[in-house]
């Protein structure tokens, strides 16, 4: 679950204040809370993967850390979802 959570965090970071440069789009509310609530939303999203669902489908090992990769792109999709709501 660490290294999960290590590669969640390092990696919403780099997408988290990538992203608005690659799409050309100004953060709505400062690049510290698109940093901040993108970590946050891809953390609490790894948690949920390592302590419900993963258990619940029977999976392990190195699937698990496929969720670090899903928890980095619901944080992505949280930057869209405030400037959606920023609109």
């Amino acid at each position: 679950m660490v290294v999960a959570l290590l590669i969640t965090i390092v990696g919403s970071v780099l997408v988290c204040w990538l992203l608005p440069k690659a799409l050309n789009s100004p953060p709505p509310y400062g690049v510290a809370v698109d940093i901040a609530v993108g970590t946050i939303v891809a953390v609490l999203w790894t948690i949920l993967i390592y302590q419900v669902f993963a258990p619940m489908l029977g999976l392990g090992g190195w699937i698990k850390l496929a969720g670090s990769l899903e928890s980095i792109a619901v944080g992505a999709i949280m930057l869209w979802v405030l400037r959606k709501i920023k609109g």
